[in-house]
């Protein structure tokens, strides 16, 4: 252990610096194990329009609040490490917030941390590498780097309530060996709370960010109907045979399998089964309705080339259940999908979102799901 610290010297960490307690802490490990850091802030898109009207505060906007880059800032100071703030703010309004609204105006579901880790996090800071001369990106994600014979693998964090790698299953194999995780080998987030005090670090009791960093506020509703133009449409309720039932407030403001606030004149309950985009329709049905048993994973990244379906089970959203699988099999017309049945029916599978393989703890890669097949 002593020998591979002193090794650690000879070797320089980019570490993404947000202000908040996962990130510091990682940074404060790897300053014990004798890396030479760098710490980096990474400025990105907000709705300037938004926040200069007054509606909301910069603080209420956790993406690039002044608040966070101070704290990450002042993280920097105590651990004696430089620190940089890069704009990525037109990279991230191109690459994850046109992916957002064109995700709905095309009637998707999208998930936004995952192309930000493929496209800025693993993306660009990744590149920034040769540009500081250093030798790693490190990151406070909860999840882990497995080095098998040359070979690195993405597998769940420790603290599996914490685990991020459903987040992470679309970068490379090259960029996980040159990539650092330190908080996915730490046992709970309290843990991770406590060596952030015990460094007398002034974000020890920081509350974490639950929502998307760009919606300032958190003010989903309010940021797609300033965005997707579409979304504000009325239109018709229906059932799988056509008959009107009621009225929505916009097809994006829905997602599959949703039941509170469906407004229709029957009183049994339903659940949103369809958008339908064409006649701007919302088709509802009965729970069993909602079930999905077969789909397809697109734009496919594989971790692991070589897989018995016998130990591979799937994740549908972040913090989902793992589902079992009946069968696996490449699509005959694109060797980048995989078809997936379902050993049983699935409420809440939505075309956009992403499904992530698993084999126990380890990530067989992943990629988005289009349940829109025959």
């Amino acid at each position: 252990m002593q020998k591979s610290f002193k090794d650690n010297k000879k070797k320089t960490v980019i570490v993404a610096m947000s202000g908040g307690v996962d990130s510091s802490v990682a940074a404060y490990l790897l300053k014990q194990r004798g890396y030479n850091l760098i710490g980096v802030n990474m400025k990105f898109w907000t709705e300037d329009s938004v926040i200069s009207s007054g509606h909301l505060s910069e603080k209420d906007n956790k993406c690039c609040s002044i608040e966070g880059v101070e704290d990450a800032r002042s993280v920097c100071d105590a651990l004696d490490i430089p620190f940089y703030v890069l704009n990525f703010k037109d990279d991230f309004k191109q690459d994850i917030v046109e992916y957002f609204v064109s995700s709905f105006k095309l009637g998707l579901t999208p998930n936004p941390c995952v192309m930000c880790n493929k496209k800025i996090k693993f993306g660009l800071l990744y590149e920034k590498l040769a540009e500081f001369n250093a030798d790693f990106v490190a990151t406070g994600h909860y999840a882990r780097i497995i080095n098998k014979d040359g070979k690195y693998f993405l597998s769940r964090s420790v603290d599996l309530s914490k685990d991020q790698s459903y987040f992470l299953h679309n970068i490379s194999p090259l960029v996980l060996s040159k990539t650092l995780f330190p908080i996915g080998e730490l046992a709970s987030k309290d843990y991770v709370r406590s060596i952030a005090k015990e460094a007398n670090l002034r974000i020890s009791s920081k509350q974490d960010s639950q929502e998307i960093c760009f919606i300032p506020g958190n003010d989903y509703k309010g940021f797609i109907q300033r965005n997707v133009p579409i979304s504000s449409l009325k239109g018709n309720i229906v059932d799988k045979e056509g008959n009107v039932l009621g009225q929505h407030e916009g097809l994006s403001f829905y997602t599959i399998a949703q039941r509170r606030g469906i407004n229709t004149k029957l009183t049994k309950p339903l659940y949103v089964i369809k958008k339908n985009y064409k006649d701007n329709t919302l088709v509802v049905g009965d729970i069993e309705d909602c079930k999905t048993y077969t789909f397809e994973i697109n734009n496919l990244n594989l971790l692991i080339d070589s897989f018995d379906i016998e130990n591979v089970k799937i994740q549908i959203r972040y913090r989902g259940k793992l589902l079992e699988l009946e069968n696996i099999k490449y699509s005959r017309d694109n060797p980048n999908t995989l078809i997936i049945k379902l050993k049983e029916g699935e409420i809440g599978v939505a075309s956009g979102q992403f499904g992530v393989l698993y084999d126990g703890n380890y990530v067989v890669g992943g990629g988005v799901i289009n349940t829109n097949i025959n």
